[in-house]
């Protein structure tokens, strides 16, 4: 009985760890800031009350920047809102986790509000879009913000010197309203990064100098964390034979 109650606290440890993910989101500065900025899909008329938005500090996404596209292996993204004076410079696109000088850009600087884009994955883990074609190691990958000659921040924070750039947030069948877009359901297959473009060190760690929405795209775990919960779920099973034989 010890031990079942060992594995049940640790994997409780676990979720709490997950549970408690946060990147501080300053709030109050640059206007908008980003919880007006949710709030903001939550206001047309249809869609759910503005008291179930994901509130920015406390109710982020665990991830450690690894991310794949479902099964249809097609994702759309659109830009929600960019609030920086980085604007007119500021790239966003998608990198090889193995290998991060391999990238393939989807909006450019010139990308504004509504603009939305189309990426393919196949077979092969060839990423298509805006009619080019890039060749990655596997169908993981994460994202980026960057400049005209490609990435400069990435969603793995151990690219940036252990600096998160990124916060992410899913959907939870509520009823929102994108901009340019009809009233709809954000499920949990769809994700909204928030960005900070300035070093942390200096920046105004506002993440909502670019907001985009992507959908059918799922939170790839980190493999030790993996392992971890494997190795909590097998001790678990042990556990239960050697109580059924007592």
């Amino acid at each position: 009985m010890k031990t079942l109650k060992s594995i049940f606290a640790g994997a409780a440890l676990m979720a709490a760890s997950a549970m408690a993910f946060a990147t501080p989101v300053s709030l109050g500065g640059e206007s908008p800031d980003l919880q007006t900025i949710i709030n903001s899909l939550y206001e047309a008329p249809g869609t759910s009350p503005v008291s179930q938005a994901p509130n920015v500090n406390t109710d982020q996404s665990a991830e450690d920047g690894r991310f794949a596209i479902e099964a249809s292996g097609v994702s759309n993204a659109v830009m929600i809102i960019e609030v920086a004076a980085n604007s007119g410079n500021n790239t966003f696109g998608i990198y090889d986790i193995n290998n991060p000088s391999v990238f393939l850009q989807l909006f450019a600087g010139s990308a504004s509000q509504t603009d939305f884009v189309t990426l393919n994955v196949n077979d092969q883990n060839q990423f298509t879009a805006n009619g080019q074609t890039v060749q990655f190691s596997s169908s993981t990958f994460g994202y980026y913000l960057g400049g005209a000659n490609g990435p400069i921040f990435y969603s793995q924070a151990g690219l940036n010197d252990g600096d998160d750039h990124l916060v992410v947030f899913q959907g939870d069948d509520d009823v929102i309203k994108l901009p340019g877009k009809p009233v709809g359901i954000w499920g949990a297959g769809s994700l909204i990064l928030a960005w900070e473009d300035l070093p942390l060190s200096t920046g105004d760690t506002d993440y909502q100098d670019l907001v985009v929405y992507v959908e059918s795209v799922r939170i790839v775990p980190e493999p030790a964390t993996v392992a971890l919960f494997g190795l909590g779920l097998l001790g678990f099973a042990a556990a239960r034979r050697r109580s059924n034989k007592a």
